[in-house]
């Protein structure tokens, strides 16, 4: 069996005598969108905190390509490939498109703090800008005020900001959040397209866009793996419809 490209083992995080993440195990699959679903309290964020670098598990292992990252922080994390997104939309409002998306472009030059040399002087930064801004669909927005977009164009441009640094993986915190019908299709439109050539892990709530779009699930309950397997196992697991889904035919 191939060795999953990112994989925690007996991960633990509490605060105090709360264990918002126990004990789990899950091995993510390269090339796979793998989502983690569960009711609100089940330690989804705290989890992607843990595989972002963006908190410090209390015990257990995170392995990224076999590379142990457990105590590494998070601008380790990110250089090493992995990006991730919040459930804030997380972005420069005063800065264009383009700008927003440069800025994560130029961090991964190992100069990017000299401000001697004109920014516009680097080609590389320049051609992976123009390839984050056409991914995440911005492409003719390039020059348009980031707090002008729509807020389904605003979570677009997040994902493109994340995109310029050049991850494998892409840690994704309820994309869909906030959005009304038509935003919400263009961005599971969008998560579809770039999941031909990175690996996606992503929480949401939206379930008809989960089955839509992931390979593999992961249900949590309480800090807690409830169940793990592929779309038709956890539709079909009745633990999981009595504690998350539900019995309707709807899932």
């Amino acid at each position: 069996m191939t060795e999953p490209i990112l994989r925690t083992d007996h991960l633990c995080k509490n605060f105090g005598a709360i264990f918002a993440v126990n004990s789990v195990s899950i091995g993510f699959a390269a090339g796979q969108v793998h989502a983690i679903i569960g009711p609100n309290g089940a330690g989804k964020t705290t989890l992607i905190d843990l595989l972002s670098g963006d908190t410090q598990p209390t015990s257990g292992g995170i392995y990224f390509k076999g590379r142990d990252v457990t105590r590494a922080p998070v601008d380790r994390v990110s250089r090493l490939g992995v990006g991730r997104s919040y459930q804030k939309t997380n972005i420069f409002p005063r800065f264009t498109c383009e700008q927003n998306c440069w800025l994560g472009a130029q961090s991964r030059l190992p100069n990017s703090m000299r401000f001697l040399r004109p920014a516009s002087s680097y080609s590389q930064v320049r051609e992976r800008t123009q390839r984050a801004l056409e991914l995440c669909r911005l492409d003719h927005r390039g020059q348009a005020i980031a707090g002008t977009l729509s807020y389904g164009e605003q979570r677009q441009l997040e994902i493109g900001m994340m995109l310029a640094t050049g991850p494998e993986l892409l840690l994704l915190d309820e994309p869909l959040a906030g959005m009304g019908n038509e935003e919400a299709a263009d961005v599971i439109e969008l998560l579809k397209e770039l999941a031909k050539d990175h690996t996606l892990i992503l929480i949401e709530h939206d379930m008809d866009a989960v089955f839509a779009v992931a390979e593999a699930m992961t249900v949590m309950v309480s800090g807690q793996v409830l169940a793990s397997g592929t779309p038709e196992v956890i539709r079909n697991n009745a633990e999981v419809q009595d504690a998350y889904l539900g019995t309707g035919e709807d899932h």
